[in-house]
């Protein structure tokens, strides 16, 4: 392995073992957004024991919050939108591998959520999902397809259960200082 390597995953380790759990969101936001190179809005913030598995490939919006422990597989690219709030322990993953593929070859698929979803605690979204506008996706759901705006998708793998009424404004501006 190169220096450049030994480099890179001295950045990550620093980033999701040390930074993660350091007990200043000012502090992690400043790395996130300078080593991490990661865009998010300065009303944007990622709670304690965000994990994440590369530089850059991450975009988040105004107001959106992501809550303790979340995973966020940033290898293929993770776009969240405003007003979006990703409950504890919520995994976005977009990259795999090809399990029919000879050699398993790795893949990556950006995830976009939409303004204004909501994500309930330990749900996963899979690689190239798309999560409409204003969507909700129930604690543990397994999103393996795109959910349409306005829909509420619960299970394994997620189905819509319900739509959501789309007259709504509101701001999910959520700080938390040490957390």
């Amino acid at each position: 392995m190169n220096l450049k390597a030994y480099r890179f995953d001295f950045l990550l380790y620093t980033c999701n073992y040390i930074i993660a759990v350091f007990p200043s969101a000012r502090f992690r936001h400043f790395f996130y957004r300078h080593a991490m190179k990661i865009t998010m809005a300065k009303s944007a913030h990622l709670l304690s024991g965000t994990w994440l598995d590369t530089r850059g490939n991450l975009i988040i919006g105004e107001n959106s919050t992501i809550n303790q422990r979340c995973r966020l597989d940033n290898r293929g690219g993770i776009e969240i939108g405003k007003n979006v709030s990703i409950s504890p322990e919520v995994h976005i993953i977009s990259a795999d591998h090809d399990v029919q593929h000879p050699q398993c070859i790795g893949r990556e698929a950006k995830v976009v959520i939409e303004d204004f979803v909501f994500i309930g605690s330990r749900a996963t979204i899979l690689p190239g999902v798309r999560v409409g506008k204003g969507a909700v996706v129930a604690a543990c759901a397994c999103v393996t397809k795109n959910v349409p705006a306005y829909s509420i998708v619960a299970g394994i793998p997620a189905r819509v259960i319900k739509q959501r009424n789309p007259n709504f404004d509101y701001s999910s501006e959520y700080v938390r200082h040490f957390f």
